[in-house]
């Protein structure tokens, strides 16, 4: 109850803050509220520079204890295996090319990001690194005129591998998710 509180207050902030949509140049904030609530914490800072009006670069951390249904949704590969996973710090990339100079509307990019995960079945554990590798598509929209507040859905083709050897636990191996659509929206605020 106090997240759902928490991102409120957030949000209320954000329409509430009057500022101008199409800035040319500066930096935003954004966060995944679907995943927040699913167990994930995660920011996202992105750099707007002026002299590259059509671009946008994007860097992030994470941390995820998603509830086991949600692991076998975004991996598959390891469904009825009995292992629990978490991603203990995570964080990348990723470089968006808008259609509009101003940076609204359609755009498309390619995210990187890398996770150390903790597996763990029955008393075992071990440590993974994995590398997600997503091509996207998405649309930046400002919702108020006078608010610098955007919703920022996206799709796109997520590939993982892991970049260690084969983890086995208690008599099951686990695999990276390998190839599978990705969708999700975030929210953001420009300063």
């Amino acid at each position: 109850m106090t997240k759902c509180k928490l991102l409120l207050l957030v949000l209320m902030l954000c329409f509430g803050l009057p500022m101008t949509a199409q800035q040319a140049n500066g930096f935003a904030i954004e966060t995944d509220p679907v995943s927040t609530v699913l167990g994930a914490r995660t920011i996202s800072l992105l750099l707007e520079p002026s002299q590259l009006p059509h671009w946008s670069f994007f860097t992030n951390v994470v941390q995820a204890d998603f509830p086991d249904w949600m692991d076998d949704f975004l991996n598959p590969t390891n469904k009825d295996k009995g292992f629990e996973t978490k991603i203990n710090i995570g964080g990348g990339f990723a470089v968006d090319y808008f259609l509009q100079a101003q940076r609204e509307g359609l755009y498309f990019g390619l995210l990187n990001l890398f996770f150390q995960n903790e597996v763990s079945r029955a008393e075992a554990s071990e440590k993974v690194m994995t590398h997600n590798i997503i091509p996207r598509l998405g649309y930046r929209w400002y919702p108020f005129q006078k608010s610098a507040f955007y919703v920022n859905p996206f799709v796109g083709l997520r590939y993982e591998y892991a970049w260690d050897t084969a983890v086995r636990l208690e008599g099951q191996e686990f695999s990276a998710a390998g190839t599978q659509p990705f969708a999700t929206v975030h929210i953001g605020y420009h300063f």
